[in-house]
C-alpha cells in the first residue's frame, strides 16, 4: 500500500506541476490561484494571504497585478470602513475560463498519445481518485 500511495502522490504532483507551469495558461499560477479562491466568494487581502500561505506584502503585489488587469476589484467593507474586500470581476471570471481551456487543451494533447485502453484505464483511475479525495 505504501508504494501505491507514493506512486499516486508523485503522479498527481507531476500532473499538477505540468498543468500549472507548462500549459501556457495566460496568467501565472499564483494569480490564477487567487482568482480561483475569489470565485468562491469575496475575501480580504489578509484572508487571501492566509489561504495562499504567503506574506501580506506578497499578496499585495499579486492583488495589484490582478487589479491592474481589471481581474479583481477592491471595495470597502460595509461593516468596517478600514477593511477592503476583494472580489473577482467578470473579466477575472473570463480569465479563469480561458485558463481552464488552455490547461484542458494541454492535457488533451498529452492524453492523445495514449491508446484507447490506456485512456479508459486513466478515466477510471480519475473517477476513483476524485471519489477518494472529495
Amino acid at each position: 500500500m505504501t508504494r501505491l500511495a507514493n506512486e499516486v502522490r508523485l503522479a498527481c504532483q507531476l500532473v499538477s506541476h505540468k498543468v500549472r507551469f507548462e500549459s501556457g495558461a495566460p496568467l501565472p499560477p499564483h494569480q490564477l490561484s487567487v482568482l480561483f479562491k475569489l470565485r468562491r466568494g469575496s475575501m480580504t487581502p489578509g484572508e487571501l494571504a492566509d489561504a495562499e500561505q504567503v506574506t501580506a506584502p506578497s499578496m499585495t503585489k499579486t492583488l495589484a497585478a490582478l487589479e491592474s488587469q481589471e481581474l479583481v476589484e477592491r471595495c470597502g467593507d460595509p461593516g468596517d470602513g478600514r477593511r477592503r474586500i476583494i472580489s473577482i470581476t467578470p473579466t477575472g471570471e473570463a480569465a479563469l475560463r480561458d485558463a481552464a481551456t488552455v490547461r484542458d487543451s494541454f492535457m488533451e494533447n498529452l492524453l492523445a498519445t495514449l491508446s484507447d485502453d490506456e485512456r479508459a484505464t486513466l478515466a477510471e483511475a480519475a473517477r476513483i481518485l476524485r471519489r477518494v479525495l472529495e
